[in-house]
């Protein structure tokens, strides 16, 4: 079984949130605003021992209110349901438990924690037959509940918590006397076995992890791929023997030793008190087998050293390598799922380690033999694929005076939704796979995004911006995205505002591709078709920003999108006559031409004299939302 659903509630930063998990689950969004502690929470639901928390991880001071974690698994198996028992009976496809920390500070692990308020009176009636009564008064005074028919106590227990795991949503804390504790998920409950967390922290020590010890890296990779049983066995033996023979030893230098003092003790002891006596022998000898453990060193060259002495890169790829074969030799295991979640796995990594480390993650995540589940919190581009945008959980902090955590995140076919009327589901489909999609991958960091169609206006744009600040977009958070095209727009507008970035847009009409078209003598046939897919995109783009529909418009700039009526070098050429100029100087003094180094625009611009065009201007301050 697999996470497939985290709700959080008074923990640290997160108030209450309510996040979905895939094969691989991306988190990102700014500093503070709780990546890691989605990751952390999941660490003390798995692994935290009873008074792990305190009162300072309520959220704002919120003392007086339980910590919550409540996570509902999917893809269960017959492993599973075995284990899970009367949790997870035939027909149920999830099972959800909570994790509690109490204002006293008790934690309680349970699985029904929660329940449906119209089941408590079935639930608490002893006996059959007071559990069929209420149970089929209850069918017939909501059948919009669809429960089936039951005449045992066992299939009505049974279908109450089917319905229960398909519809959490409506269930409450369930009352006290109903709730059990499940034990817990390291302790030989009932979850050993069936689910591994392995959380790697920012600050986490590849020298401690690569200790053989219960909870190590090293050691649960130890206990999944060696059998230690044989060796423990022999070693068992041989102190077994050894303890024998030391008895032995005892018998034969202090026996006869240890019976005369014994003789000349009793002498005494029994005039003082008649009847009794003592004996002084050799004491059992207290020898333990040792459980067989493993080393692990580095060699650099001949020499031996300690993993502690290596540079923090060495020490992260020894993690990296050690989770890697983690995740492989639980595949080869009966064991059950192991979630691999990694707080910034960019940490110490150059770029092509990093891209290399990705790719692992998600080649693990992917195959389903591995039964492997991936998830981390990242700043890096590296460890996201914007073509599995549905895999990112952006997660946003509100600047209240009590901040409020929401967590972003859409699926494809809420993208397709967006995009009715505009561009076919089949095609959504076909694009994702193309690259216009991986030019998102920064813009998903980003505080707002400006989509253009190409490298020229990112630079132009990006060049007015340095006018006012060198770097002031970037500065600001603003990343400038070229589609390629005007038809890639709506799409990559879809992605970013679904996943909560906010999105400024501008295209061009291309209102005078007549004229340039007859200078390079185009064929009047190719003319024609040419005009009438301008007029049929852009009436698509148009009707996408809610604007009236026509095949050309004029130059706008509207709180969504901007439009040049043909393009922005045209508009730049009309308008801003001190931009060629200053264009021409770049190429003058450089020896190459703008059209072979976009980033050359930016110089250009900054250097051009005059006024920034208003339009431009305008289109600033909106890609700013001002």
């Amino acid at each position: 079984m697999k996470i497939q659903s985290v709700r959080i509630r008074n923990f640290r930063t997160l108030k209450d949130v309510t996040i979905p998990f895939d094969s691989v689950t991306t988190f990102i969004g700014p500093n503070g605003a709780g990546k890691s502690t989605v990751l952390r929470a999941l660490d003390w639901y798995f692994n935290g021992k009873t008074g792990s928390l305190t009162e300072k991880d309520c959220s704002f001071g919120a003392t007086d209110e339980d910590i919550e974690v409540q996570v509902s698994f999917s893809g269960l198996t017959e492993k599973d349901r075995e284990a899970l028992g009367k949790y997870a009976p035939e027909g149920v496809t999830t099972f959800t438990a909570w994790k509690r920390r109490s204002p006293d500070g008790s934690d309680v692990l349970s699985a029904n924690a929660k329940g449906f308020p119209d089941f408590n009176a079935i639930k608490a009636a002893s006996g059959a037959a007071p559990k069929k009564e209420l149970y089929s008064k209850l069918r017939a005074d909501r059948p919009d509940l669809g429960l089936p028919s039951a005449t045992t106590a066992a299939a009505i227990e049974q279908a109450m918590t089917t319905w229960e795991s398909s519809n959490t949503d409506q269930l409450v804390d369930a009352p006290e006397a109903l709730q059990t504790n499940f034990f817990g998920f390291n302790s030989g409950g009932k979850m050993s076995g069936l689910f591994d967390f392995v959380l790697v922290t920012a600050d986490l020590r590849a020298s401690e992890e690569s200790i053989d010890g219960k909870s190590s890296i090293i050691g649960r990779i130890l206990e999944r791929s060696i059998d230690r049983s044989a060796a423990d066995e022999a070693i068992a033996e041989i102190v077994a023997e050894s303890r024998a023979k030391q008895q032995q030893v005892y018998e034969e230098k202090f026996k006869a030793q240890l019976d005369a003092i014994t003789t000349r003790l009793n002498e005494v002891v029994t005039s003082y008190s008649p009847g009794r006596a003592v004996t002084v022998a050799p004491a059992e000898v207290e020898l333990k087998a040792p459980r067989t453990t493993f080393e692990v060193a580095v060699l650099d060259g001949t020499t031996e050293t300690a993993v502690e002495r290596q540079g923090h890169g060495f020490q992260r790829t020894i993690l990296i390598s050690a989770l890697q074969l983690l995740a492989q030799s639980g595949a080869a295991s009966s064991e059950g799922i192991i979630c691999l979640a990694i707080e910034e796995p960019e940490l110490f990594q150059h770029p092509i380690q990093a891209q290399a480390f990705a790719k692992v993650l998600r080649s693990l995540a992917e195959d389903v033999g591995k039964r492997v589940q991936v998830t981390y919190a990242t700043h890096s581009p590296y460890f996201l694929e914007a073509r599995h945008f549905d895999q990112v959980r952006r997660l946003t902090r509100s600047a209240d005076a009590t901040p409020v955590v929401s967590v972003h995140y859409a699926t494809v076919a809420d993208v397709k939704n967006m995009l009715q009327g505009v561009v076919d589901g089949d095609v959504v489909d076909r694009r994702l796979d193309h690259n216009v999609v991986d030019q998102l991958s920064i813009a998903l960091f980003a505080n707002r995004a400006f989509l253009v169609e190409g490298s020229t206006e990112s630079s132009v744009f990006y060049g007015i911006g340095d006018r006012s600040a060198p770097g002031s977009l970037e500065a600001a958070g603003i990343s400038i995205v070229p589609v390629g095209s005007k038809t890639s727009i709506p799409l990559a507008h879809a992605i970013l505002t679904s996943i909560g970035v906010p999105v400024y847009a501008l295209f061009d009409a291309d209102g005078g591709f007549e004229v340039r078209a007859k200078a390079n003598n185009k064929k009047q046939e190719d003319i024609d078709r040419e005009r009438n897919n301008h007029a049929v995109e852009n009436r698509k783009l148009l009707r996408y920003f809610g604007l009236p529909e026509e095949d050309y418009p004029s130059t706008v700039a509207t709180t969504k999108v901007a439009i040049f009526e043909d393009h922005l070098e045209a508009f730049l050429s009309e308008n801003w006559k001190e931009w060629l100029v200053a264009c021409e100087s770049v190429e003058t003094d450089t020896g190459i031409k703008l059209s072979k180094n976009q980033l050359a625009y930016r110089t250009a611009t900054l250097k051009a004299e005059g006024e920034v065009p208003e339009v431009l201007l305008q289109i600033v301050a909106k890609t700013e939302g001002k």
